[in-house]
């Protein structure tokens, strides 16, 4: 996963070779404490893949967004750290999680098919098993990334109805922008799609990790919403 990250990042120039490991990996600090969710092809080869990151203690400084261009300018630094606050206590009013989503990649050979839009809604779904998510992503302008997020139910993050400023990311060389998930409010022409992608996830899922594996909240909620359908392949490893 971490190479096919590392290859199309590459490829689409939002990375330097240097950048990656020696044999190709685009490793993030997350990566290990994260859910990854890969679509693969007939043949096992990765098509695309996501990141669902949920810090079981938000806060603003916790988030990817804290280290971001925008919050290194003294303008924009406390209305984005309001904005994030809000985002985690409206989370955790409702009784959701709060969680960062990235890793976003699809491969070359789909980015024009419905797989970008199937990998979307599937964390959405995930969102929703996972016992319903807030979530906080920053999204590249790069192939309308960005606005395509947003067609699906996603928003530009806001500070007292006020949108934050899309920057440019010195390290992706790109503009970027923090958008907003609710996966219990998804744009409504795509609702019933994740609810059939939700029961899809319960009944072909296969749940596996690499090395120990700490049970969370996270992976507990996922196992009972998984096992209470009766999955085909369920294992956490």
């Amino acid at each position: 996963m971490q190479r096919f990250r590392g290859a199309h990042y590459l490829a689409d120039g939002a990375l330097q070779a240097c950048e990656l490991t020696s044999d190709g990996r685009h490793i993030q600090a997350v990566d290990p404490a994260s859910w990854h969710f890969l679509v693969l092809d007939e043949e096992e080869r990765i098509m695309s893949c996501a990141r669902y990151y949920e810090n079981p203690e938000p806060s603003f400084e916790g988030t990817a967004a804290a280290q971001s261009a925008l919050a290194r300018n003294p303008l924009w630094r406390a209305p984005l750290r309001s904005a994030i606050h809000s985002a985690i206590e409206s989370a955790r009013s409702r009784g959701m999680r709060f969680a960062e989503l990235g890793g976003w990649c699809v491969s070359s050979s789909c980015r024009n098919s419905t797989q970008a839009l199937r990998t979307v809604l599937s964390m959405y779904a995930l969102g929703e098993i996972l016992g319903g998510t807030v979530g906080l992503s920053t999204a590249t302008k790069r192939h309308s990334s960005s606005t395509i997020l947003q067609r699906l139910g996603g928003s530009v993050l806001e500070e007292s109805g006020r949108p934050l400023p899309s920057y440019i990311d010195p390290k992706y060389r790109c503009e970027m922008e923090l958008l907003q998930f609710d996966t219990s409010r998804p744009a409504t022409r795509y609702v019933d799609a994740i609810a059939s992608l939700g029961k899809e996830l319960r009944s072909r899922v296969e749940v596996i990790s690499a090395g120990e594996v700490s049970f969370t909240n996270s992976i507990l909620a996922l196992s009972t919403a998984i096992n209470a359908h009766e999955p085909k392949v369920a294992t956490v490893a």
